[in-house]
């Protein structure tokens, strides 16, 4: 029995793949994809440097190949299942012994085999044009991309915050009277979240780390900042940074910043600093960051940083090449869920119908993230916005792990993608969101495939 069910998984799914490769859109569409791999990089330049240009070549590139690619899935997709209602050929599996969710499935697979495929071609198609650049004459000395784990500081959450701040107000009787608690507190951890801390001269503030992994011997910890300081006064701004082992104080490394800019600033820590030498030392993994404000005129103006987003600490998180593959593997979960999406709406609606949905879906999408942060609790009680708002909130909820990792962003800086965000995408959009689509797209082609005949 399983094995005859593989069988017929595998026949549906080659038969679904020569169909696809059959339709001249869809071939169209690769050609395209595969031109704007090419010829992108070409006609799109950085800031002139090599580092630049690598940067356009992986968010640029790969970011518009992977927007043909969606259209292309979703396009295919919601045409397999209509195109054989429509003509008819889809009657001739009620007298075969193949149930509809594995006509479902088949085609599913077919789908992500296409486009593991083409995310393959496109991807070395990339990495040989990144060692390309690594290797021209502009490429810095002794620079090689990798990854790095980030690591943020240790902080009271935005939620927690927001609640203590509301409490404070509220004791204090500074609560505006026309909005309600549910928008006071989302107000308040938006404004946590994006809150600059005033580090003025003479002043020392200290950030705590713990570390993803604790470093080892020969590797670097850098510490990424980006302070912003007025314009006529950064000549005067000095800020010495500190970073020392927490459980050994004594071991730490000082280094001074001399007119301190709004531009990114990268500060690498030999991590044998503070290592300590015996058989039974565990490495560490714990780390406090000063940062102590000193300036030769006492007038200078206040130091701005952002502690939960302009602070964290890099250390070694594996190979350039193990990170592009998880942002293969990223794009490769939102392709599974299109391609499930559009095989669903195909089982329900005709091509011309599916299509519609399906792009209806993807403007409510980016919409939703725009719209929803804007829209507070006073405005979803009212009843002409209620429905709108339910729509948007679903869709966003839906697509979440699809939508909350940039992996483009994080291997063009350098960041290493975080392993569990990774996980729960496969998880979801490869394993739930799936089997839910298929079995009610396999429901509706059961009632909607008897009731014709």
């Amino acid at each position: 029995m399983i094995k005859n069910n593989f069988r017929q998984i595998v026949g549906i799914t080659l038969l679904a793949l020569r169909a696809s490769l059959r339709t001249r859109v869809m071939m169209f569409l690769v050609l395209l994809q595969v031109l704007c791999v090419l010829i992108l990089p070409q006609v799109v330049k950085g800031d002139g440097t090599a580092v630049g240009d690598l940067q356009i070549l992986l968010t640029y590139t790969l970011g518009f190949s992977f927007g043909i690619q969606s259209l292309a899935t979703l396009w295919c997709s919601c045409s397999l299942f209509a195109s054989e209602v429509s003509s008819s050929r889809i009657q001739l599996s009620v007298v075969k012994p193949v149930r509809f969710a594995t006509f479902w499935l088949g085609k599913w697979l077919a789908m992500l085999v296409l486009n593991a495929a083409l995310l393959i071609v496109v991807y070395a198609i990339v990495y040989a044009q990144v060692r390309w650049v690594e290797h021209s004459a502009e490429w810095p000395a002794g620079v090689v991309p990798g990854s790095s784990h980030v690591v943020h500081p240790i902080l009271p959450t935005p939620e927690h915050e927001a609640q203590q701040l509301y409490l404070k107000r509220k004791n204090e009787g500074r609560l505006p009277k026309d909005l309600s608690e549910k928008t006071i507190l989302a107000a308040l951890r938006e404004q946590a979240r994006e809150r600059y801390d005033i580090i003025n001269p003479g002043d020392q503030v200290k950030l705590s780390f713990h570390l993803v992994r604790p470093v080892r011997s020969g590797e670097m910890i850098t510490t990424r900042l980006n302070f912003d300081t007025e314009f006529s006064t950064r000549r005067q701004v000095n800020v010495t940074c500190r970073l020392m082992q927490k459980d050994h104080p004594d071991l730490f490394v000082e280094k001074t910043l001399k007119g301190v800019t709004q531009n990114e600033i990268n500060l690498d820590f030999a991590a044998n600093n503070f290592l300590i030498q015996g058989e039974n030392t565990k490495a560490p993994r714990d780390f406090d960051l000063w940062f102590i404000y000193s300036s030769e005129d006492s007038k200078a103006s206040a130091v701005l940083l952002r502690l939960r987003q302009d602070a964290v600490l890099l250390i070694p998180g594996g190979p350039f090449e193990t990170n592009l593959i998880r942002a293969a593997l990223v794009q490769g979960c939102v392709l599974a869920v299109l391609a499930a999406f559009g095989l669903s709406l195909s089982a329900v609606f005709s091509f011309s119908v599916a299509a519609f949905a399906a792009t209806v879906v993807l403007a409510l999408l980016m919409i939703g993230r725009g719209v929803l942060p804007l829209i507070s609790k006073e405005d979803e009680k009212q009843w002409q916005n209620r429905v709108g708002v339910i729509v948007l909130r679903s869709v966003q909820y839906t697509t979440k792990h699809s939508s909350e990792i940039s992996p483009l962003h994080s291997v063009a800086r350098g960041e290493r993608i975080n392993d569990r965000k990774l996980l729960i995408a496969v998880l979801w959009n490869m394993g739930l969101l799936p089997l839910c689509l298929g079995l009610f797209a396999s429901a509706v082609l059961r009632r909607r495939e008897l009731a014709d005949v």
